[in-house]
C-alpha cells in the first residue's frame, strides 16, 4: 500500500486549526485574567461607593440632629432672670410694696411669681435666700380665697399664714402681710422658649 499523499491545503488548515485553538486559548486565558481583573476593579469601585454612601448618610443624619437640637435652643430667659421649668424668675435687689412689686413685674411683660408645683416653690424658697418675697397670691379678704394675680384661684397646695390680703415667702413658708409693707418680690413668666413651642 501506499502511503496517502496529503495535499499541502489539507495540512494547511490542520496547522491552521492546531493554530487557531492555540490562539483562542491564549486570548481566553488573556480575557479570564483581564475580566477577573476587571471584576475584582468593579467591586472595588462598589465597595467604596457603598462606604462613601452610607458615611455620607452618617455625616447627613448628624448634621440634621445638629440643627434640630439648635433649633430648640433659644435663650429662654432674659439676662438677670433665672429659668426653672417653662418659666423665668426675677429675684429683686431693692424692696418696695406688693402694688409697685406688680407694677415693675407688669411692665417687664410678667407678673408677682406663681408657682404652679410644689417643685417651683422649693426652687424659690432655695434660691431667694433669707429675705422674704412678695410672690403673687392676695386676696380681697380674710374671708376669701386666695388667687393669683392672673386671677385664677389658689389650690392651697402650700397653707398661707396670717389674716393679711397680700402674699409673701419667707424661709420655708408662705405668709400674708399687707400691701404697704417693704420687701423685695419675684416676677414669673412663661420662658421664651415654652412660647416657641406652643
Amino acid at each position: 500500500m501506499r502511503p496517502m499523499k496529503t495535499d499541502d491545503t489539507t495540512t494547511d488548515h490542520l496547522e491552521e486549526g492546531v493554530a487557531e485553538k492555540i490562539l483562542q486559548e491564549k486570548i481566553l486565558r488573556i480575557v479570564s485574567v483581564e475580566s477577573s481583573t476587571k471584576l475584582y476593579c468593579c467591586y472595588g469601585v462598589i465597595v467604596v461607593l457603598t462606604v462613601s454612601v452610607i458615611a455620607l448618610s452618617v455625616a447627613l443624619s448628624v448634621i440634621k440632629t445638629v440643627q434640630i437640637s439648635i433649633k430648640n435652643i433659644c435663650a429662654a430667659c432674659q439676662r438677670n432672670w433665672i429659668g426653672f421649668g417653662k418659666k423665668c424668675f426675677y429675684f429683686s435687689e431693692n424692696s418696695s410694696t406688693w402694688t409697685s412689686s406688680q407694677t415693675f413685674c407688669i411692665a417687664q411683660e410678667a407678673q408677682l411669681a406663681q408657682f404652679d408645683n410644689l417643685e417651683e416653690l422649693t426652687f424659690l424658697k432655695r434660691y431667694m435666700g433669707p429675705s422674704s418675697h412678695w410672690i403673687g397670691l392676695h386676696r380681697v379678704s380674710s374671708k376669701h380665697p386666695w388667687m393669683w394675680t392672673d386671677n385664677t384661684e389658689y389650690n392651697n397646695s402650700v397653707s398661707v399664714r396670717g389674716d393679711e390680703k397680700h402674699g409673701f415667702l419667707i424661709g420655708h413658708v408662705i405668709s400674708s402681710s399687707r400691701d404697704y409693707v417693704p420687701r423685695k418680690w419675684i416676677c414669673s413668666k412663661s420662658s421664651n422658649c415654652s412660647l416657641q413651642c406652643q
